[in-house]
C-alpha cells in the first residue's frame, strides 16, 4: 500500500461558539443545554486534531462555531444544515451564516487539498470527530473508528492499515470501521470525494468515543498519543 504524500486535518465540530449576533437563538434553558452537550460540538476533537497536526506538520482547519447554528459537516441544502434553533432565522441571516462561517472553513480546507492534488501528490484528509458514548439509550461499542468509502480502493487500504496499527499499539482499544455512522453518508469527506480522484484523495472521518475526553485526563492523553503515532506509517 502506498503512503500519502501530504496530510490535511480538519475539525468540523471544534467548538460551540455562538457569535453575539445569534445569541438570542440560545436564550432558553433547553437551547443552552443542547449547546453544551454533544449536540453543540464534539468534545475533545480539537485537542486531538491539534496533536495530529503538530506531530505531522500538517495544516489544521477548525470550525469553532456551534453546529447548532450551521452544520459544517453537511452539504448545502441538507435538511440538517440548520438545527431547530437556527432554522427559523430569516433567509438573509442563513445566507450570512453560510457566507461568513460555513463556506470559509470548507473552502480553505478544499483549496489546501486541491493544491496537493494539482501538483500530483496523494493527499490524506483526516476529519477529526468524537461521538457520544450513549445515544437514545443505546451504548456504542467502539472506541476509535475510521469512516471511509469502501468503493475507493486506496482510501480503504489506508483505513485498514490504520486500524491494524491502532490495534497493534493498543490491543484493548475497540477499533471498528464505519461505526457508529456510514463512511459514505453526507459529510465533508463525501463532498470532497466528488471533487478529487480516488487515486489522489483519501478522505477519512475519524470518530473517537467521547468517554475518553470526558474521562481521566491521563487516559485521554494516552489515546491521543496512540492515534498520532499510528498515523505515522500512513504518511511519508
Amino acid at each position: 500500500m502506498r503512503s500519502a504524500d501530504a496530510l490535511v486535518i480538519t475539525c468540523e465540530h471544534a467548538g460551540h461558539v455562538v457569535p453575539a449576533r445569534y445569541r438570542a437563538c440560545f436564550a432558553g434553558a433547553a437551547a443552552r443545554t443542547a449547546l453544551a452537550s454533544h449536540r453543540g460540538w464534539d468534545p475533545g476533537a480539537l485537542a486531538l486534531a491539534r496533536d495530529i497536526a503538530r506531530a505531522h506538520g500538517a495544516p489544521l482547519f477548525a470550525h469553532k462555531v456551534t453546529r447548532l447554528l450551521v452544520e459544517a459537516n453537511r452539504s448545502p441544502g441538507h435538511r440538517r444544515l440548520f438545527s431547530e434553533f437556527s432554522r427559523g432565522l430569516p433567509r438573509a441571516e442563513k445566507d450570512r451564516l453560510l457566507a461568513r462561517t460555513y463556506a470559509p472553513h470548507r473552502e480553505r480546507a478544499e483549496r489546501a487539498m486541491a493544491r496537493h492534488v494539482m501538483a500530483g501528490r496523494c493527499v490524506l484528509h483526516v476529519a477529526v470527530h468524537t461521538f457520544t458514548p450513549v445515544l437514545d439509550g443505546i451504548r456504542r461499542d467502539a472506541d476509535v473508528a475510521p469512516h471511509f468509502d469502501p468503493h475507493r480502493r486506496w482510501e480503504t487500504a489506508i483505513c485498514e492499515r490504520w486500524m491494524e496499527a491502532l490495534r497493534a499499539a493498543e490491543p484493548k482499544l475497540r477499533v471498528r470501521r464505519n461505526y457508529p455512522y456510514r463512511g459514505w453518508g453526507d459529510g465533508f469527506t463525501t463532498y470532497l470525494r466528488k471533487r478529487f480522484p480516488a487515486s489522489r484523495y483519501a478522505g477519512v472521518e475519524l470518530e473517537v468515543n467521547q468517554r475518553f475526553p470526558l474521562g481521566p485526563a491521563a487516559r485521554w492523553r494516552r489515546v491521543r498519543r496512540t492515534i498520532v503515532r499510528s498515523l505515522a506509517e500512513l504518511v511519508e
